[in-house]
């Protein structure tokens, strides 16, 4: 009897465990809907809309360079002079004066022809012939000149036409007036190296100055009438022909052109350029008393 009962009472326990089992398994399976694919990888997780993302460039955006321009097709129609010419566009003829750049005159009523003048003409007639394709660049703001002509940069096969101009010595830096100064480094620095190479218009000393050329048919040759006050305390009268230095015990400080009456401090552009015909101050306010004008540059 009591065998009996014992094995009544581990059948019991033997069938509670199982039963206990079955419930585990059933409510693990429950949880876990997915367990037979465990052994799968596991679907991709979906980005959050505020989680960063990998940048992608854009397709199909134009780039844009500094060096872009709104060029306009146009076509040489006349020459006038080295720095001017009539062009037609948009159905329409106009005169040009190219931008920041000044040739010698050719037949002016005052300064007639000026050295170095007919050959700025030639060359641009050479280069842009009556017929030819150019671009032009207009300039910024009003874009015309008290004359009511257009101011612009030329362009010829894909090259600045002003800057071959500075190129050759066959113009100066001349006429800056902003907003249109874009290119009035690289004008500048053109210039400076055909002034080292003394070529064109730079092969004649103090001839092409800040404040424009001067050459003997264009400069009174008399002796100013007018004494300035020396530094030294004493007078000179000077002959803008000749090439002497005046007041040489300030030499070395402030340089001013007695043709031009422009005075240069060291470090400035026109400094080394001016060779001839100086006149040395040995300050600003003494060249400023003498009635000479601070150079821009």
């Amino acid at each position: 009897m009591r065998n009996k009962l014992q094995y009544s009472l581990l059948f019991f326990v033997f069938i509670l465990s199982v039963f206990l089992s079955g419930c585990a398994d059933s409510e693990t399976a429950s949880k876990n809907p997915n367990k037979e694919n465990s052994n799968h990888a596991a679907p991709p997780v979906e980005q959050k809309a505020d989680q960063p993302k990998e940048a992608v460039p854009e397709k199909n955006v134009p780039t844009v360079s500094k060096s872009d321009k709104k060029l306009i097709p146009a076509v040489i129609v006349k020459n006038i002079d080295g720095d001017t010419v009539e062009i037609k566009f948009n159905n329409r003829i106009e005169k040009v004066r190219m931008l920041c750049v000044d040739t010698p005159e050719t037949h002016h009523p005052r300064l007639g022809v000026q050295p170095f003048g007919p050959e700025a003409s030639d060359y641009t007639k050479k280069i842009l012939p009556v017929g030819k394709k150019v671009e032009i660049e207009p300039g910024i703001g009003d874009g015309r000149d008290k004359y009511g002509r257009l101011l612009a940069y030329i362009y010829v096969d894909g090259k600045m036409f002003n800057k071959m101009l500075l190129e050759k010595g066959l113009a100066r830096v001349a006429y800056i007036y902003a907003p249109n100064t874009k290119y009035v480094d690289e004008f500048y620095a053109i210039q400076k190296k055909a002034q080292k190479k003394g070529v064109g218009i730079w092969s004649i000393e103090n001839y092409a100055q800040e404040d424009g050329y001067h050459s003997d048919k264009s400069t009174n040759n008399q002796p100013s009438k007018t004494p300035s006050k020396n530094i030294g305390g004493g007078s000179f009268q000077n002959n803008p022909s000749d090439d002497k230095e005046t007041n040489l015990n300030c030499k070395g400080k402030i340089k001013g052109n007695a043709n031009s009456h422009i005075y240069h401090v060291p470090g400035g552009n026109y400094y080394d350029a001016a060779k001839d015909n100086i006149v040395w101050f040995c300050s600003e306010k003494d060249a400023q008393d003498a009635g000479y004008r601070k150079s821009k540059r």
